[in-house]
């Protein structure tokens, strides 16, 4: 009898080895056998945010690169007429020109002309402390997209980390109504897809970023130009203005 019990208790831990490296060659086999969309897809609900974050970015990258160009803020082609017509042309007619035109210059210009007509007797400063109002709106609106894709990237990373934690809760709660020994592969294998959503908001949240600053530095330039070419146009029309034509 002694025989048997001393054969049993050293025969034990072997099989539980035994079990123990069959139960991890099984979750190694479920794991394996999963593909990125799987993985992607056992986020759960809050895959749908994430989705619509994605699809924010991109939109919004694709809206900058057709945006942010010279021809839409102040081109070098409306700055030379818009110069030029300022001295052979009424300046009705030229504020009929900026009405037509699209670009954030062009309605700067717009505003100066509307705010000499009503105050015949405006003087330089007072255009320049005009253009330099409606010059800061038209830079916010350059800037807004920009900004919008900076948000996207700040609130991305939270949506994943929130889909992280509502995981590993519904991970928890699992094996603790299951008794059985697998229990440390579901709490693996929820582990895992709950990582995913993080790992899904950081990969949207580094995609936004780095546009961001890459359109950060593109605005910087936009701005300067666009400064350069209301001084240029503010100091024009005051020379009109003066001149009494």
């Amino acid at each position: 009898m002694m025989r048997w019990f001393v054969f049993v208790v050293g025969f034990l831990p072997v099989l539980t080895f035994s079990a123990s490296a069959q139960m991890t060659e099984e979750a190694q086999q479920i794991f394996a056998s999963q593909t990125l969309l799987e993985m992607i897809l056992s986020v759960g609900w809050v895959l749908v945010p994430l989705i619509f974050l994605s699809v924010a970015v991109i939109g919004l990258v694709i809206f900058n690169l057709f945006w942010l160009r010279q021809g839409n803020i102040a081109s070098r082609d409306f700055v030379l007429k818009a110069s030029r017509d300022l001295t052979d042309r009424n300046l009705e007619t030229v504020l009929d020109d900026c009405e037509r035109s699209k670009e954030c210059a062009a309605r700067v210009l717009a505003k100066l002309i509307l705010f000499a007509r009503d105050n015949p007797s405006v003087d330089l400063d007072s255009l320049k402390s005009v253009a330099e109002a409606e010059g800061a709106r038209q830079a916010m609106r350059i800037n807004q997209p920009n900004l919008l894709l900076l948000d996207a990237g700040a609130i991305a990373p939270l949506v994943g980390l929130l889909g992280t934690v509502v995981g590993i809760l519904r991970s928890f709660g699992s094996i603790a109504a299951d008794n059985t020994p697998m229990r440390t592969v579901i709490l693996a294998g929820g582990v895992s897809q709950a990582l995913m959503a993080t790992a899904i908001g950081l990969t949207i949240a580094l995609t936004a970023m780095f546009f961001y600053s890459w359109f950060r530095l593109r605005i910087q330039g936009l701005l300067g130009h666009f400064e350069q070419a209301v001084t240029e146009l503010t100091v024009k029309a005051f020379a009109r203005l003066a001149s009494g034509k």
